[in-house]
């Protein structure tokens, strides 16, 4: 089925869509304010907001489910590839997750009533939080994997009890309060990715109770409450928080979160990849930064897609030879492999959460990002990580290239 066509003025043109998978799903279209530039280095500071064009951005009329990350024909292409004899990049990539010992049926969990959070490093409590979520994402994965329901038992268990227990966060003395923002933005789609395995995989098949299902709809709001607040930056949080708004959006059937997220994942690609193909935060910070705007743009781009829109991925402006994400994936692969731009990160960690979504989403579009594509070769498997959900590996890794 067709989508609708984007109304726009004056905004950034689509790459060609001649190469592009097919398109399943109908959009509605709910026309939002484009608050961003598209062209230049010029990047507004923190908390600003440059003037823009209005876009439409667009919601299904119905989400598609599975629908974060994986759906339900890529989560079987995942169980099959694991459990074939045959050697794959994806069971490569399950040694990654089964190595993990958060993936473990017997590894222990402990939901807290709050979650203090310690800006520029983890605190017990934070990584309590994190590793909890990870472990609810793991379990999920190797029930599907494996059949075994002491995985989904875990990851049940994890799930609601987060959900009856957690009220708030809190900052550690001297902590910045906004730092709870991004903590909630980093953790929520991880949350959500392992809730959406065991209430929709195979329709259903966990078992999950609707009673249960609802409790855990209240966690997803109190964490929401957070993490949209961190929108308003014009650096790696805003992209964290457009990321934590759709997806919320998704599990919830909730399109005006989705649509608000979306909206401003769209204004903060010309803001996070520069015409040049530089990556915010790169200049000014370090090696790792610049890669949460890209693991974040790179997951949103994927959600969208499986919701039937490939406008993150397709972003391109008006006299462009290359979609914008696609130059920063690029551009940062070359700073990690070659030492070339305004940052030499030769030596630095690749961030787990966003290669093989990348290549995947970039080769079935017919776009070519060679440079990404080396390095995450010379990478993977992809792993964990304490900000974004990882494991791309064993999701969408392809032995095609």
């Amino acid at each position: 089925m067709s989508l609708a066509t984007t109304v726009t003025t004056a905004a950034p043109r689509r790459a060609s869509t001649t190469a592009c998978a097919p398109r399943r799903r109908v959009l509605a279209p709910i026309t939002l304010a484009l608050l961003a530039t598209c062209s230049g280095h010029s990047v507004a500071r923190d908390g600003a907001t440059a003037p823009g064009q209005r876009v439409t951005v667009k919601v299904p009329d119905q989400f598609r489910h599975p629908g974060i990350f994986a759906t339900q024909a890529r989560l079987d292409t995942f169980k099959a590839a694991a459990n074939s004899s045959n050697p794959s990049v994806m069971k490569t990539g399950y040694g990654a997750v089964t190595a993990d010992s958060r993936s473990e049926y017997s590894y222990q969990h402990h939901a807290l009533v709050d979650v203090e959070v310690v800006g520029g490093a983890i605190g017990p409590e934070e990584a309590r939080y994190k590793n909890d979520a990870m472990a609810a994402y793991l379990n999920a994965l190797r029930w599907v994997k494996t059949g075994n329901n002491q995985h989904r038992d875990r990851s049940v268990m994890i799930l609601n009890d987060w959900a009856r227990t957690f009220r708030s966060f809190s900052v550690a003395s001297g902590t910045d309060s906004a730092q709870t923002q991004l903590e909630a933005a980093w953790m929520l789609p991880v949350w959500v990715s392992a809730a959406e395995i065991i209430r929709r995989y195979s329709n259903g098949l966990a078992g999950w109770s609707q009673t249960d299902i609802n409790t855990f709809n209240g966690f997803i709001d109190r964490q929401y409450s957070y993490a949209e607040k961190a929108r308003t930056r014009v650096n790696n949080w805003a992209v964290s928080a457009a990321l934590a708004m759709m997806a919320a959006g998704v599990y919830q059937d909730n399109k005006s979160r989705y649509a608000a997220g979306l909206q401003r994942m769209t204004e903060m690609i010309p803001l996070s990849v520069f015409a040049s193909g530089e990556v915010n935060e790169l200049k000014a910070r370090d090696c790792t930064h610049p890669q949460y705007n890209l693991e974040g743009l790179s997951q949103g781009a994927e959600m969208a897609t499986i919701q039937g829109d490939t406008s993150i991925w397709l972003y391109q402006p008006q006299g462009e030879t290359k979609p914008r994400v696609a130059k920063g994936l690029e551009y940062m692969a070359n700073s990690l492999r070659l030492g070339q731009g305004v940052r030499d990160c030769r030596g630095a960690t690749m961030e787990a959460g966003y290669m093989d979504i990348a290549v995947n989403g970039y080769m079935n579009r017919g776009v070519p990002i060679p440079n990404f594509q080396t390095l995450s070769k010379e990478r993977r498997p992809d792993k964990g990580s304490m900000q974004f959900l990882g494991w791309t590996t064993a999701t969408h890794g392809r032995d095609d290239y």
